[in-house]
Protein backbone atom coordinates (compact mmCIF):
# COMPACT_ATOMS: atom_id res chain seq x y z
CA UNK A 1 0.00 0.00 0.00
CA UNK A 2 1.24 3.47 -0.86
CA UNK A 3 2.64 5.07 2.36
CA UNK A 4 0.82 8.35 1.77
CA UNK A 5 -2.45 6.53 1.21
CA UNK A 6 -1.84 4.42 4.33
CA UNK A 7 -1.27 7.51 6.47
CA UNK A 8 -4.37 9.17 5.05
CA UNK A 9 -6.38 6.02 5.73
CA UNK A 10 -5.10 5.88 9.31
CA UNK A 11 -6.07 9.51 9.88
CA UNK A 12 -9.51 8.85 8.48
CA UNK A 13 -10.06 5.77 10.62
CA UNK A 14 -9.11 7.70 13.75
CA UNK A 15 -12.10 9.94 13.20
CA UNK A 16 -14.50 6.99 13.34
CA UNK A 17 -15.76 6.64 16.94
CA UNK A 18 -14.43 3.47 18.55
CA UNK A 19 -12.37 2.43 15.53
CA UNK A 20 -9.06 2.79 17.36
CA UNK A 21 -10.17 0.50 20.20
CA UNK A 22 -11.79 -1.94 17.79
CA UNK A 23 -8.56 -2.23 15.81
CA UNK A 24 -6.54 -2.82 18.97
CA UNK A 25 -9.04 -5.47 20.08
CA UNK A 26 -8.79 -7.34 16.79
CA UNK A 27 -4.99 -7.20 16.77
CA UNK A 28 -4.63 -8.39 20.38
CA UNK A 29 -7.21 -11.13 19.89
CA UNK A 30 -5.52 -12.39 16.73
CA UNK A 31 -2.11 -12.41 18.43
CA UNK A 32 -3.46 -14.30 21.44
CA UNK A 33 -5.34 -16.91 19.42
CA UNK A 34 -2.34 -17.51 17.17
CA UNK A 35 -0.13 -18.05 20.22
CA UNK A 36 -2.58 -20.55 21.68
CA UNK A 37 -2.86 -22.41 18.38
CA UNK A 38 0.94 -22.56 18.29
CA UNK A 39 0.77 -24.05 21.82
CA UNK A 40 2.97 -21.32 23.27
CA UNK A 41 1.75 -22.11 26.78
CA UNK A 42 3.19 -25.62 26.45
CA UNK A 43 6.68 -24.12 26.63
CA UNK A 44 6.24 -23.99 30.41
CA UNK A 45 9.14 -21.76 31.56
CA UNK A 46 10.38 -21.90 35.13
CA UNK A 47 8.55 -19.64 37.61
CA UNK A 48 10.11 -16.30 38.51
CA UNK A 49 12.30 -16.47 41.66
CA UNK A 50 9.67 -15.03 44.02
CA UNK A 51 6.80 -17.20 42.79
CA UNK A 52 5.12 -19.20 45.55
CA UNK A 53 5.16 -23.00 45.22
CA UNK A 54 2.37 -25.35 46.39
CA UNK A 55 4.59 -26.79 49.12
CA UNK A 56 4.67 -23.37 50.81
CA UNK A 57 0.89 -23.29 51.26
CA UNK A 58 -0.01 -24.70 54.72
CA UNK A 59 -3.36 -26.22 53.67
CA UNK A 60 -1.72 -28.28 50.92
CA UNK A 61 -0.40 -30.66 53.59
CA UNK A 62 -4.02 -31.40 54.55
CA UNK A 63 -5.93 -31.06 51.28
CA UNK A 64 -3.28 -31.84 48.68
CA UNK A 65 -2.15 -29.82 45.62
CA UNK A 66 -5.31 -30.20 43.52
CA UNK A 67 -6.86 -27.20 41.79
CA UNK A 68 -8.83 -24.93 44.15
CA UNK A 69 -9.16 -21.35 45.35
CA UNK A 70 -6.71 -20.39 48.10
CA UNK A 71 -7.39 -16.71 48.71
CA UNK A 72 -9.07 -13.59 47.39
CA UNK A 73 -7.21 -10.38 46.52
CA UNK A 74 -8.93 -7.14 47.48
CA UNK A 75 -8.85 -3.70 45.85
CA UNK A 76 -5.57 -2.78 47.55
CA UNK A 77 -3.88 -6.04 46.58
CA UNK A 78 -4.08 -7.72 49.99
CA UNK A 79 -4.85 -11.44 50.20
CA UNK A 80 -7.54 -13.08 52.34
CA UNK A 81 -7.28 -16.84 52.79
CA UNK A 82 -10.15 -19.26 52.26
CA UNK A 83 -8.84 -22.09 54.47
CA UNK A 84 -8.14 -21.30 58.16
CA UNK A 85 -4.74 -22.98 57.94
CA UNK A 86 -3.65 -20.42 55.33
CA UNK A 87 -4.66 -17.26 57.20
CA UNK A 88 -1.24 -16.68 58.75
CA UNK A 89 0.43 -17.17 55.37
CA UNK A 90 -1.79 -14.89 53.27
CA UNK A 91 -3.54 -12.33 55.48
CA UNK A 92 -1.65 -9.12 56.21
CA UNK A 93 -4.58 -7.02 57.36
CA UNK A 94 -7.99 -7.75 58.84
CA UNK A 95 -10.30 -5.54 56.77
CA UNK A 96 -11.07 -6.27 53.13
CA UNK A 97 -11.62 -3.51 50.56
CA UNK A 98 -14.08 -4.78 47.91
CA UNK A 99 -12.78 -4.71 44.35
CA UNK A 100 -14.24 -2.15 41.97
CA UNK A 101 -13.85 -4.35 38.90
CA UNK A 102 -12.68 -7.80 37.87
CA UNK A 103 -12.14 -10.65 40.28
CA UNK A 104 -8.70 -11.69 41.50
CA UNK A 105 -8.07 -14.92 43.38
CA UNK A 106 -5.00 -16.90 44.32
CA UNK A 107 -5.54 -20.47 43.18
CA UNK A 108 -3.84 -23.79 42.70
CA UNK A 109 -3.80 -24.35 38.94
CA UNK A 110 -2.21 -27.39 37.33
CA UNK A 111 0.57 -27.65 39.88
CA UNK A 112 1.27 -23.92 40.18
CA UNK A 113 0.18 -21.25 42.64
CA UNK A 114 -1.39 -18.62 40.42
CA UNK A 115 -3.27 -15.37 40.46
CA UNK A 116 -6.52 -15.96 38.59
CA UNK A 117 -7.75 -12.78 36.94
CA UNK A 118 -11.27 -12.86 35.56
CA UNK A 119 -12.20 -9.94 33.35
CA UNK A 120 -15.76 -9.40 34.47
CA UNK A 121 -17.31 -6.18 35.68
CA UNK A 122 -16.56 -2.48 35.34
CA UNK A 123 -17.30 0.31 37.83
CA UNK A 124 -20.78 1.75 37.35
CA UNK A 125 -19.35 5.18 36.68
CA UNK A 126 -17.07 3.90 33.90
CA UNK A 127 -17.72 5.38 30.43
CA UNK A 128 -20.10 3.50 28.14
CA UNK A 129 -17.31 2.63 25.71
CA UNK A 130 -15.31 1.06 28.56
CA UNK A 131 -18.27 -1.20 29.36
CA UNK A 132 -18.67 -2.07 25.69
CA UNK A 133 -15.05 -2.94 25.00
CA UNK A 134 -14.76 -4.81 28.30
CA UNK A 135 -17.72 -6.88 27.15
CA UNK A 136 -16.00 -7.52 23.82
CA UNK A 137 -12.79 -8.54 25.58
CA UNK A 138 -10.41 -5.69 24.74
CA UNK A 139 -8.70 -5.58 28.14
CA UNK A 140 -8.52 -9.37 28.45
CA UNK A 141 -6.96 -9.90 25.03
CA UNK A 142 -4.67 -6.91 25.44
CA UNK A 143 -3.22 -8.25 28.69
CA UNK A 144 -2.98 -11.78 27.32
CA UNK A 145 -1.03 -10.60 24.27
CA UNK A 146 1.27 -8.46 26.43
CA UNK A 147 1.99 -11.30 28.85
CA UNK A 148 2.80 -13.66 26.00
CA UNK A 149 5.32 -11.14 24.63
CA UNK A 150 6.87 -10.73 28.08
CA UNK A 151 6.88 -14.37 29.12
CA UNK A 152 10.67 -14.67 29.08
CA UNK A 153 11.29 -11.61 31.27
CA UNK A 154 12.36 -12.30 34.88
CA UNK A 155 10.51 -9.15 35.98
CA UNK A 156 7.01 -10.23 34.86
CA UNK A 157 5.08 -13.15 36.42
CA UNK A 158 4.69 -16.00 33.92
CA UNK A 159 1.31 -16.50 32.32
CA UNK A 160 0.28 -20.13 32.91
CA UNK A 161 -3.19 -20.26 31.44
CA UNK A 162 -5.48 -18.31 29.11
CA UNK A 163 -9.15 -19.27 29.00
CA UNK A 164 -10.91 -17.55 26.13
CA UNK A 165 -14.46 -18.61 26.98
CA UNK A 166 -14.34 -17.27 30.55
CA UNK A 167 -11.91 -14.39 29.85
CA UNK A 168 -9.56 -15.63 32.54
CA UNK A 169 -5.79 -15.42 32.95
CA UNK A 170 -3.59 -17.47 35.29
CA UNK A 171 -0.24 -15.94 36.35
CA UNK A 172 2.45 -17.05 38.77
CA UNK A 173 1.63 -15.70 42.23
CA UNK A 174 4.50 -13.56 43.46
CA UNK A 175 4.48 -13.03 47.20
CA UNK A 176 5.59 -9.57 48.21
CA UNK A 177 4.52 -5.98 48.70
CA UNK A 178 3.79 -3.34 46.11
CA UNK A 179 5.64 -0.05 46.13
CA UNK A 180 2.34 1.47 47.23
CA UNK A 181 2.21 -0.90 50.21
CA UNK A 182 5.70 0.21 51.24
CA UNK A 183 4.63 3.86 51.14
CA UNK A 184 1.54 3.03 53.22
CA UNK A 185 3.67 1.24 55.81
CA UNK A 186 5.39 4.56 56.50
CA UNK A 187 2.05 6.01 57.59
CA UNK A 188 1.02 7.68 54.32
CA UNK A 189 -2.67 7.43 53.42
CA UNK A 190 -2.40 6.10 49.88
CA UNK A 191 -4.48 2.92 49.97
CA UNK A 192 -8.10 2.84 48.83
CA UNK A 193 -9.25 1.56 52.21
CA UNK A 194 -7.79 4.69 53.86
CA UNK A 195 -8.97 7.18 51.25
CA UNK A 196 -12.54 5.93 50.78
CA UNK A 197 -13.78 7.15 54.22
CA UNK A 198 -12.20 10.55 53.49
CA UNK A 199 -13.99 10.88 50.16
CA UNK A 200 -10.62 10.97 48.37
CA UNK A 201 -10.87 7.74 46.39
CA UNK A 202 -11.20 9.65 43.11
CA UNK A 203 -9.40 12.82 44.21
CA UNK A 204 -7.51 14.19 41.17
CA UNK A 205 -4.70 15.26 43.51
CA UNK A 206 -4.24 11.75 44.83
CA UNK A 207 -1.53 10.71 42.36
CA UNK A 208 0.57 13.79 43.10
CA UNK A 209 0.56 13.10 46.83
CA UNK A 210 1.46 9.45 46.26
CA UNK A 211 4.31 10.32 43.89
CA UNK A 212 5.73 12.84 46.35
CA UNK A 213 5.49 10.39 49.25
CA UNK A 214 7.31 7.74 47.22
CA UNK A 215 10.09 10.12 46.20
CA UNK A 216 10.54 11.51 49.71
CA UNK A 217 10.63 8.00 51.15
CA UNK A 218 13.62 6.87 49.12
CA UNK A 219 11.89 5.83 45.92
CA UNK A 220 14.96 6.83 43.94
CA UNK A 221 16.67 3.66 45.17
CA UNK A 222 14.48 1.67 42.76
CA UNK A 223 15.20 3.82 39.70
CA UNK A 224 17.91 1.68 38.14
CA UNK A 225 15.95 -1.55 38.36
CA UNK A 226 12.74 0.10 37.18
CA UNK A 227 14.51 1.51 34.14
CA UNK A 228 15.83 -1.95 33.25
CA UNK A 229 12.31 -3.38 33.44
CA UNK A 230 10.78 -0.59 31.37
CA UNK A 231 13.44 -0.85 28.67
CA UNK A 232 13.04 -4.63 28.51
CA UNK A 233 9.26 -4.33 28.14
CA UNK A 234 9.58 -1.65 25.47
CA UNK A 235 12.09 -3.81 23.58
CA UNK A 236 9.34 -6.43 23.29
CA UNK A 237 6.81 -3.91 22.05
CA UNK A 238 4.90 -3.42 25.31
CA UNK A 239 4.34 0.00 26.89
CA UNK A 240 2.14 -0.09 30.03
CA UNK A 241 -0.12 2.94 30.36
CA UNK A 242 -1.50 2.11 33.81
CA UNK A 243 1.68 3.24 35.55
CA UNK A 244 1.43 3.43 39.33
CA UNK A 245 3.09 2.22 42.52
CA UNK A 246 0.48 -0.48 43.00
CA UNK A 247 1.57 -2.23 39.80
CA UNK A 248 5.16 -2.85 40.90
CA UNK A 249 5.80 -5.68 43.35
CA UNK A 250 8.86 -6.17 45.54
CA UNK A 251 9.42 -9.92 45.90
CA UNK A 252 9.56 -11.16 49.47
CA UNK A 253 12.28 -13.75 48.90
CA UNK A 254 14.75 -11.85 46.73
CA UNK A 255 13.69 -8.20 46.77
CA UNK A 256 13.43 -8.30 42.97
CA UNK A 257 10.91 -6.02 41.25
CA UNK A 258 7.98 -7.32 39.18
CA UNK A 259 5.65 -5.36 36.92
CA UNK A 260 2.01 -6.45 36.84
CA UNK A 261 -1.19 -5.36 35.07
CA UNK A 262 -1.05 -4.95 31.30
CA UNK A 263 -4.71 -4.65 30.34
CA UNK A 264 -4.18 -1.08 29.12
CA UNK A 265 -0.68 -1.49 27.73
CA UNK A 266 0.12 -0.21 24.25
CA UNK A 267 1.31 -2.97 21.93
CA UNK A 268 3.68 -2.38 19.05
CA UNK A 269 1.92 -3.09 15.78
CA UNK A 270 -1.37 -1.54 16.88
CA UNK A 271 -2.63 1.95 15.94
CA UNK A 272 -0.83 4.96 17.41
CA UNK A 273 1.78 2.84 19.18
CA UNK A 274 4.51 5.49 18.90
CA UNK A 275 2.17 8.09 20.33
CA UNK A 276 1.27 5.80 23.21
CA UNK A 277 4.91 4.87 23.76
CA UNK A 278 5.64 8.57 24.26
CA UNK A 279 2.73 8.77 26.71
CA UNK A 280 4.13 5.74 28.56
CA UNK A 281 7.55 7.40 28.84
CA UNK A 282 5.90 10.50 30.25
CA UNK A 283 4.12 8.42 32.87
CA UNK A 284 7.24 6.55 34.03
CA UNK A 285 9.01 9.90 34.24
CA UNK A 286 6.22 11.35 36.36
CA UNK A 287 5.95 8.39 38.72
CA UNK A 288 9.55 7.20 38.92
CA UNK A 289 11.67 10.05 37.58
CA UNK A 290 12.93 7.99 34.64
CA UNK A 291 13.99 9.90 31.54
CA UNK A 292 13.54 7.72 28.48
CA UNK A 293 13.59 8.73 24.86
CA UNK A 294 13.26 7.12 21.48
CA UNK A 295 12.25 3.48 21.80
CA UNK A 296 13.06 3.20 25.49
CA UNK A 297 15.62 0.53 24.79
CA UNK A 298 13.89 -1.16 21.88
Amino acid sequence: MNPEFRRALDRGLRRVPGMDSATRLLAARLETVRALLARRLDENPLPVPDAVTPSEIPSVAELGPGDRVLAELDQDGFAFAIHPADVAFFNRRSEKMPRLRYRLHIVLHRGYVCVRKRFIGQPRNAPLDAHLFALLGLFFYNEAAALLRLRDLPSVPRVRGIQLTTRTLFLDYVRGRTLQHLVAERGEKVLDIDLAPLGQLFDPDRDRREIEAFAQGGGGAYSGRLEEIVRAMNARGVAPLDVKLGNVLVGEKTGALYWVDFERAALEGTPRYRERLTEHHGLVNRWFGLSLSGDGGA
